[in-house]
């Protein structure tokens, strides 16, 4: 049986799946039998995150995935808040400290346990971040830190 929060966030993966797929809310509403409050919750969660790809873009045409602010993420207010104090800004930032075999693990930082470390995996996993999903750039980055800023479209992941 799943906790409330892993069900919450089920809820919002498959949600998204749907809503990409062209449902309306309603028929995920319908679909998955969500209450009204979760419903809008998964709205609210889902165009904050289109709102901060599309205020990315705006600003940087070239940029990706990696640039994503993490305050304006699909994760729970509190990790996000958790992770902007402990010094993370971007997705590039979280899948560079995972992909670190020097740092230790997510899980020791305060207030952040396995949990919410799961989350973050799904979130990047998602965006096809996670240091075992071959994250090429981040291994470029770690060798060459010259090249962080490289502007090559053919390295980037390109935003949806």
């Amino acid at each position: 049986m799943l906790s409330r929060p892993e069900q919450a966030t089920c809820n919002l993966e498959d949600a998204r799946d749907l809503r990409m797929a062209g449902h309306s809310y309603a028929q995920i509403r319908q679909k998955l039998g969500l209450s009204a409050s979760q419903i809008s919750l998964i709205r609210r969660t889902l165009k904050r995150a289109k709102a901060a790809q599309t205020r990315l873009l705006k600003i940087r045409p070239d940029a990706t995935v990696r640039d994503l602010p993490i305050g304006q993420s699909i994760l729970p207010a509190d990790l996000r808040k958790r992770l902007i104090a402990a010094g993370f800004h971007t997705l590039g930032d979280l899948t560079q400290r995972l992909a670190d075999p020097c740092l230790p693990g997510l899980e020791t930082l305060p207030a952040i346990g396995p949990y919410r470390v799961q989350l973050i995996k799904r979130m990047l996993a998602h965006f096809d971040l996670l240091p075992e999903a071959n994250d090429l750039k981040a291994a470029i980055e770690a060798l060459f830190p010259e090249w962080g800023d490289d502007d090559d479209e053919t390295s980037l992941v390109p935003l949806p």
